[in-house]
């Protein structure tokens, strides 16, 4: 170590030949005393520049599209599917009544007391039936864009992956800077 540090001292100090091969004492000193100085390793490539960071903004606008699909995507039943249901829910319990006035009419052997029985009994079926198409259409409008929901969630998962990586890639110190001199030591 002393030997390289005397050779590198009297070069420096020497009026070498032009040839930059045995010359240390070339126009990276900037005057001609005695310096050591080093070099720090050559920089790598940085990686996040060119197609990576083309990459990067790619990613973050493709996840940001998604982050709006998915918030405008309503996974709710349809209004009508809701009314249907309700009003089924509603009116449902006129079957029953239906039921009783049909039996009262046919124990007094009343034909317009059986008649008013069913029609009840038809209005209260009707709203059964209605109930039943309200939940049915209100779980299929819901189910298909829950699903669609869930390949949006997917898709933007990968993304973010991807992206996670690739700044990793970035912030690993691959592109720390590299080429500059500093001094060991002055005499």
């Amino acid at each position: 170590m002393s030997l390289s540090l005397a050779v590198a001292l009297v070069l420096s100090a020497a009026d070498a030949p032009s040839n930059d091969a045995v010359s240390l004492a070339s126009s990276a000193f900037e005057t001609r005393g005695a310096r050591l100085l080093a070099q720090a390793p050559p920089p790598l490539p940085d990686r996040t520049s060119g197609g990576s960071a083309a990459r990067i903004a790619q990613l973050d606008a493709e996840i940001t599209s998604l982050n709006d699909q998915l918030r405008a995507l309503n996974t709710d039943w349809p209004f009508g599917a809701l009314a249907m249901a309700y009003v089924g829910w509603i009116v449902s319990p006129v079957a029953l009544v239906g039921l009783v006035i049909l039996g009262v009419g046919a124990l007094a052997m009343a034909p317009q007391i059986i008649t008013v029985g069913v029609i009840v009994l038809v209005v209260g079926l009707a709203a059964v039936a209605l109930g039943i198409a309200g939940i049915v259409v209100g779980v299929s409008a819901s189910g298909k864009a829950k699903e669609e929901k869930q390949q949006l969630e997917r898709r933007r998962r990968e993304l973010q992956d991807e992206l996670r990586a690739l700044k990793g890639q970035a912030a690993s110190g691959l592109g720390a800077p590299g080429g500059t001199l500093f001094t060991l030591a002055t005499f």
